[in-house]
């Protein structure tokens, strides 16, 4: 915008202001600095999205501990998949913030830690029964939006629905309305185990979700195949799928997601810890990203696994998984919605 002072024309933009193209180019040029110089400090300063994030477990350890003034012990390196994970969860964790104050307490730790490091782009899931826990949709959105507004105000907050794979799907299709026709949440979700029930069995459950214009997601190909990635994409219509780490076991899986832009929410610690992946070295978001599928780096479950999103980052480039340059595209993309899979 300009205006005329003395019959000239004046620039408004301020010299010490920058454009949103400058500001972009200082953070690409300190997350680089932060990836090479190990400087975690850096890399806390630079916009970054998570959206794969377990909402009870999306506080850091070291937060939680000094809340609850006791020092919670550390994570093993490897658990034996999933139940492993669950048990030390519940044997270790849980039983110092249980029920519904320890349920706030994890929330708002989840939150601390999108203002800590900067999460400008937040996706975080929220259980049906933790909404009845706190009394119906009304008070828990109450709770949730307060957290929200005194840690992370600038965060886009996209809320997620999710659904554990033993439900009942007719009977969760039959209700979920009184969740989402306020338009709080924005997409579903289910998780819990990959073996549990066919696809199909989910139908029910996101048609109802379609209706309300939710983005519809799902946990698959963590444990499961490639294969398993693609029919749950067909059948149930997933625009995203949390993990999917295993579609890089078929070019002909990965040309399908490239070629539908189906994103893949990667959690690369949550991967190896569980044993889904044999190192950070040779993780399969390699081989997704230079096949041109979408891919995000994000949590999972940071309470468990102990590494926040600009460790993600940075445990991916100090093991030479992917390039800086290639890191730092696929951070700006996520907080986007786009990517262009720089090579």
């Amino acid at each position: 915008m300009e205006f005329k002072k003395g019959g000239e024309a004046t620039n408004l933009q301020s010299a010490g202001s920058p454009t949103a193209e400058e500001q972009r180019e200082r953070m690409r040029e300190l997350f680089l600095e932060g990836l090479s110089e190990n400087d975690t400090e850096k890399l806390l300063r630079v916009p970054k999205s998570d959206l794969h994030n377990h909402s009870t477990k999306g506080c850091r350890r070291a937060w939680l501990s000094e809340q609850l003034k006791i020092k919670l012990p550390e994570p093993p390196e490897r658990f034996e998949g999933l139940a492993g994970m669950q048990e030390w969860f519940t044997t270790f964790v849980k039983p110092f913030c249980a029920g519904k104050e320890g349920g706030l307490i994890r929330w708002e730790g989840a939150f601390a830690e999108a203002a800590r490091n900067n999460i400008k782009r937040l996706s975080m899931n929220f259980g049906a029964q933790e909404i009845e826990l706190f009394g119906g949709m009304s008070a828990f959105r109450r709770i949730i939006e307060g957290f929200r507004s005194k840690h992370c105000p600038d965060t886009v907050f996209e809320p997620e629905l999710t659904y554990v794979s033993c439900c009942d799907t007719e009977v969760e299709a039959a209700r979920i309305e009184k969740y989402i026709s306020d338009g709080f949440f924005r997409s579903v979700d289910v998780c819990g185990g990959e073996d549990v029930k066919p696809v199909e069995a989910f139908v029910p459950l996101y048609r109802k979700a379609e209706q309300y214009g939710l983005m519809k997601r799902m946990h698959v190909g963590e444990s499961g195949s490639a294969e398993d990635v693609r029919r749950a994409v067909e059948v149930l219509g997933l625009s995203e799928v949390h993990h999917g780490i295993h579609a890089a076991e078929s070019d002909e899986v990965m040309r399908f997601l490239a070629d539908n832009r189906i994103q893949l929410n990667v959690c690369p610690s949550s991967n190896v810890k569980l044993g889904y992946a044999d190192s950070y070295k040779d993780h399969p978001i390699k081989l997704l990203y230079e096949n041109g599928v979408k891919v995000t780096v994000n949590t999972d479950d940071l309470l468990i696994f102990d590494s926040s999103v600009e460790n993600e980052y940075l445990l991916l480039y100090q093991a030479g998984t992917l390039t800086a340059n290639q890191l730092n595209e696929i951070r700006e993309s996520a907080l986007t919605g786009e990517i262009s899979c720089l090579r």
